[in-house]
């Protein structure tokens, strides 16, 4: 990580000879940032998945999440692995209806999920791995292994690349859509047996032939994306829930001590849809998740990795502090859920309203773009949790012209009561509170703090029973709020 303090002979853009212009932070969407191996910040998340100290990776939309799993192949190599094979997975619609239709008589929707998951991910990583050649594996078993898997994928695909469609498609047909005599099975199929499921003996043989070959080079699954086909059903909820499953007992069986020995499953996963799921044992996975979650230093180290040399996050801005008594770039983090997508949005929008010739951006700038920010943080927030709460747009709407706080809950409730009484009714108003305090809309300050805390700030806050409710500073311009001033609590407390 790189200090302002600890830059070289820090300037500002007219001392370095350069304007706006020179500033180029990237695009907020990963996949598409062609320069993002360049500037990519090692967080502890990161060393996190590089250690496999953690497989399952959880955080709001815009965390970071897909720029991991972008850069892991890049991170994996450079970190001495280089013969590790890191397949990236990332299911489209196509391949989520297919699986999720899959159904094994006498199982759980969730178990047949698990089995179709397991054997999809297993016939993935054996088309990869039949790239390799024999002379590249030391061990006999590895070598049998490979043979094993090359002789599967040709008779089942031939020349062609399997895909997650196509397999999915041919697991609803069951067993006999496959060839499996490379595995020993097969030779006592009839036509009664036509229909029956994947077994277990199966997945496990074709997984302990990669895990064969994995102990020698090393092999990671990494899947993202999973929640670009996911509408919120409890048919996607039984998928994802296979999923996890699935990738848990593979973890638990083949994953070695690091990237360069083992199989091991690396899911990267929105924290609103995981947090959604319902179903037992989830308590088991505690020791594998890891919450990407980002301090105002470790986004200013973000910023700062993309800055034009020598330059500073500081010296962007035009000197002295923004109302407040607060620094201009703290101005921007206090306006965002702490995340890289929304600080590069705001600084964007700050640098096309001061002009790419220009030097600094001003105090002006930095509000004027605080009303179109604020305006995408609000259709942002409900667009992110719609699919997980249907009525979560109404909830939203519930905080528009009202004011910034509610010195006690039941004022709040009130205020909720009178604008939102159908869905009160219907909801409850603490399951209402508890969506708007999950998805960061508002904060609670208690009687001995000096401030409100939010779940964008800290994962693990829990909703209190008592203290005042601050709606987010990020929705303030957007909703088109107004400061609760002194006499209006005066006024409250008299009634």
């Amino acid at each position: 990580m790189i200090e302002a303090s600890n830059l070289e002979n820090p300037m500002n853009l007219q001392q370095a000879g350069k304007t706006l212009r020179d500033v180029q932070l990237g695009t907020p969407d990963a996949e598409a940032d062609r320069r993002l191996a360049n500037y990519f910040l090692r967080t502890p998340h990161v060393e996190a998945a590089l250690q496999l100290r953690r497989t399952l990776f959880l955080g709001r939309k815009g965390a970071g999440k897909s720029a991991l799993f972008t850069q892991l192949p890049r991170l994996v190599a450079e970190a001495g692995h280089s013969s590790t094979k890191v397949i990236s997975v990332t299911p489209d619609q196509y391949a989520w209806n297919a699986l999720r239709e899959y159904q094994e008589a006498g199982l759980l929707p969730e178990q047949a999920h698990a089995n179709a998951w397991k054997f999809t991910l297993a016939i993935e990583v054996g088309a990869a791995l039949t790239a390799l050649s024999e002379e590249s594996l030391k061990s006999a078993q590895a070598v049998e292994a490979l043979k094993r898997l090359k002789q599967f994928v040709q008779e089942n695909y031939g020349d062609a690349a399997p895909s997650l469609v196509k397999t999915a498609g041919q697991l609803l047909k069951g067993i006999r859509s496959f060839n499996v005599s490379a595995f020993g099975f097969g030779a006592g199929l009839t036509r009664a047996a036509e229909d029956q499921p994947i077994t277990p003996q199966i997945i496990e043989s074709v997984l302990a032939a990669i895990a064969a070959i994995a102990q020698e080079i090393g092999v990671v699954i990494a899947l993202d994306k999973l929640d670009d086909s996911w509408e919120g059903s409890e048919q996607s909820k039984q998928l994802l829930v296979g999923l996890l499953k699935a990738s848990k007992d593979i973890n638990d069986k083949y994953k070695g001590e690091s990237v360069a020995s083992g199989l091991a499953v690396i899911i990267f996963l929105r924290a609103d849809i995981y947090e959604g799921l319902r179903f037992d044992d989830k308590d088991k996975y505690r020791a594998t998740e890891e919450s990407i979650d980002w301090s105002p230093e470790l986004l200013r180290d973000m910023v700062q990795e993309r800055l034009p040399e020598h330059v500073s996050v500081s010296e962007l801005f035009e000197p002295g502090e923004m109302r407040g008594s607060i620094s201009p770039f703290n101005y921007i983090t206090k306006r965002t859920f702490l995340r890289p997508r929304e600080i590069l949005q705001f600084l964007d929008e700050c640098i096309r309203r001061a002009g790419q010739d220009a030097t600094t951006i001003s105090k002006d700038n930095i509000r004027e773009a605080e009303e179109r920010y604020s305006s995408w943080k609000v259709e942002d927030l409900k667009q992110e949790y719609r699919r997980l709460y249907p009525d979560f747009e109404d909830i939203v709407e519930a905080l528009r012209q009202a004011q910034h706080r509610y010195d006690t809950f039941e004022e709040f409730e009130a205020h909720l009561r009178n604008r939102l009484p159908q869905l009160v009714d219907k909801l409850g108003v603490r399951r209402i509170i508890e969506r708007l305090f999950n998805a960061s809309a508002i904060g609670v300050r208690l009687a001995d703090a000096g401030s409100p805390r939010f779940r964008s700030e800290d994962s693990d806050l829990m909703l209190p029973a008592v203290g005042a409710i601050y709606v987010h500073q990020a929705l303030y311009k957007g909703m088109n709020l107004r400061e609760k001033r002194a006499k209006e609590v005066q006024d409250g407390a008299s009634e």
